[in-house]
């Protein structure tokens, strides 16, 4: 084997290992990719279901403050009503 033709034999040897390392490479930045795609997925599913919980949340908030606040003014018209009642007895008495 002349030195021209061992030349090329080791070009070609060294294509074909530099090719088998970029697909090597391919294939773990493809398998990267997939992961960060596949975390940035459920990272959005978590933030989705924090987002939900968060609005179940206030709207339970806002449900129990209307709640307090019809009982706080059913209990602030009985006793207006109360004492609208003791008043009219105490105009009703003699003085």
């Amino acid at each position: 084997m002349n030195a021209s033709t061992r030349n090329i034999v080791l070009a070609g040897l060294a294509v074909l290992a530099l090719s088998a390392c970029s697909e090597k490479t391919q294939d773990k930045t493809n398998e990267a990719a997939n992961s960060a795609a596949n975390d940035t997925a459920a990272n959005v599913d978590q933030a989705g279901q924090a987002v939900e919980n968060a609005g179940d949340n206030a709207a339970a908030a806002v449900d129990a403050a209307g709640d307090k606040a019809a009982a706080g003014a059913a209990e602030a018209r009985q006793n207006t009503g109360e004492a609208l009642e003791e008043a009219g007895k105490d105009m009703q008495k003699p003085k």
